[in-house]
């Protein structure tokens, strides 16, 4: 799904400088030596700027510091300039009343890749934009973008970054270096990233028009649509290669546009669909429960989001279940989940 971002000149010279597969605009693929190399030719990449979202704790731009360490380590390919070596060459442009430049101190260091980060946060959802300059004058470029889900906080309750953070900027590199494996044989398997879509969970139907049902899983549509969305979250939280969107940020994206109050037993409107488009949430799960003469079927389709605000199916599964009880339902829609994004 993430698509390449790249020149063939751009493309040319990451190959030289990463040596890895990158793609070309048009195409085409050449395929390089990705195998690790000595610390000697590793290419030196420097942090050159970090710019933070609105109301972004400012403690995030030392904890980039860490969090691309560890990110760019883990593959064992790249050589990362500390925070603490680019500034101390920074201080002798300063000493020497120079302007400490990210170019003239990258000169210096001898970085061949500079990145600029910005890092954004909507809901639970953090956002790493990084965009990747080299060349002699650093004037190629290449962008990628790498999302994570927050979900770690500590015993007050804040929010811990750094899990995600570093998370995100692994995805973020495998968009600019378009390896989709960047990180598939890392060392440490909790570094084991791969670029990922956001996804969202937006409606659960629940159905018993045709066949009228005391089965617990009808009796109340707003409690137990909610109740279905939270068990297909949980259930693709385990999941490597989609990024599940939770139900508060999905609602904080609505309520930008003043929608509150979204009933989740109810297919999202057009203008929903448009609100999520527009913050670049492109793919969502639709559920459908049906009461059956013989229990009841559950479909998910996964439904891509078009810029009009429509939905374009992209797959949809059924499966039975005969339990009268919100277990038996979660047992069946976490299968049907999971091999529906297989």
């Amino acid at each position: 799904m993430y698509k390449s971002r790249i020149s063939l000149l751009i493309f040319c010279l990451f190959t030289i400088f990463l040596g890895f597969n990158l793609h070309a605009q048009n195409g085409n693929e050449i395929a390089i030596n990705s195998s690790k190399k000595t610390d000697s030719i590793k290419p030196k990449i420097m942090i050159a700027e970090i710019i933070l979202g609105k109301e972004m704790p400012l403690q995030l731009i030392a904890k980039s510091d860490a969090a691309m360490a560890i990110a760019l380590g883990a593959t064992d390919r790249f050589r990362y300039i500390p925070f603490a070596d680019r500034d101390s060459v920074a201080a002798i442009f300063k000493s020497l009343n120079a302007e400490p430049t990210a170019f003239n101190v990258g000169q210096e260091i001898k970085a061949e890749v500079l990145l600029f980060l910005r890092i954004d946060q909507l809901g639970n959802l953090l956002r790493v934009e990084i965009q990747a300059k080299a060349g002699n004058q650093y004037t190629q470029s290449v962008a990628g973008i790498g999302l994570g889900l927050l979900r770690y906080r500590d015993s007050s309750n804040a929010i811990v970054y750094e899990p995600t953070l570093i998370e995100a900027m692994q995805r973020a590199m495998c968009s600019i270096t378009g390896d989709s494996n960047l990180y598939a044989h890392v060392e440490d398997s909790s570094y084991a990233v791969y670029p990922a879509e956001p996804l969202t969970f937006l409606s659960m139907e629940l159905d018993n028009k045709k066949q009228k049902s005391l089965w617990a899983i009808f009796q109340n549509n707003e409690v137990n649509s909610y109740y279905g969305l939270q068990v297909l979250f949980e259930a693709a939280s385990t999941l490597k290669h989609v990024i599940p969107v939770d139900l508060d940020t999905r609602d904080s994206v609505y309520a930008l546009k003043q929608i509150y109050g979204v009933e989740n037993h109810i297919r999202p409107t057009q203008t929903e669909l448009k609100i999520l488009y527009d913050v670049g949430l492109t793919y969502g799960i639709t559920g459908l429960v049906e009461k059956t003469q013989d229990g009841a079927e559950l479909t998910l389709t996964l439904q891509e989001i078009t810029s009009k605000g429509t939905f374009k199916r992209v797959k949809s599964l059924t499966a039975g279940f005969s339990e009268d009880s919100l277990e038996g339902f979660k047992k069946t829609a976490t299968k049907l989940l999971r091999r529906l994004l297989r």
